[in-house]
């Protein structure tokens, strides 16, 4: 596959691992789930990178090589800026969308409160766990799901409160977060992700 392995620091001095595809002006930031690694996302940046769209899979602290900082071990926050600081500073980056599943649905939500969207143009999160404080968040929420999955109720709950722009799509099944990839869905999923990805920015 066309990508290189690429590390980075976070600000509690953690130290992460990940793999960059492609050099487009648009890209994607993965943020794998609680039983899954970086190489798992790796299909849909090979597919990414064929749309000409960019990404960043990196492994959250204790996976893989990844080493977490002083924040402790669930700080997986911490991980997800250092990865907007590293993409961001890289010259042909023009716009930052996030993607999470489950665990890192959830941390993707967590971690973009900070952030306005000047700075990230979007968040994706498939089958997130339930996070409080989404009415904070100001950058657009993409939510993504499965009509009987554990965790569509608050995947509901969140959207509703959420006061940033947002969309709201569930799939047929009880499949969940990164496991829709290996199902049926997988093409509408995968053409959801680009849609949302290349969706003119609004000003």
């Amino acid at each position: 596959m066309n990508f290189r392995e690429v590390d980075f620091k976070t600000d509690d001095g953690g130290d992460i691992k990940g793999s960059l595809f492609g050099s487009y002006p648009n890209i994607v930031i993965t943020a794998h789930g609680r039983v899954f690694n970086k190489e798992s996302y790796y299909d849909l940046c090979d597919i990414l990178l064929k749309n000409k769209i960019s990404s960043l899979s990196f492994d959250f602290r204790g996976y893989g090589n990844s080493r977490q900082g002083s924040a402790g071990a669930n700080a997986y926050e911490e991980d997800i800026a250092g990865a907007v600081n590293f993409v961001g500073g890289l010259d042909f980056v023009k716009s930052i969308t996030l993607l999470g599943s489950s665990m890192g649905g959830g941390a993707i939500l967590n971690a973009s409160k900070p952030y306005k969207p000047s700075e990230i143009k979007s968040v994706i999160v498939l089958s997130p766990v339930f996070i409080k404080g989404v009415n904070s968040i100001d950058v657009p929420i993409h939510y993504l799901g499965t009509e009987d999955e554990q965790f569509a109720e608050g995947i509901r709950k969140m959207h509703k409160i959420t006061e940033s722009p947002k969309t709201l799509h569930f799939f047929k099944g009880s499949t969940h977060a990164q496991n829709i990839f290996a199902t049926e869905s997988k093409d509408e999923l995968v053409s959801l992700i680009i849609s949302y990805v290349k969706e003119e920015k609004k000003e």
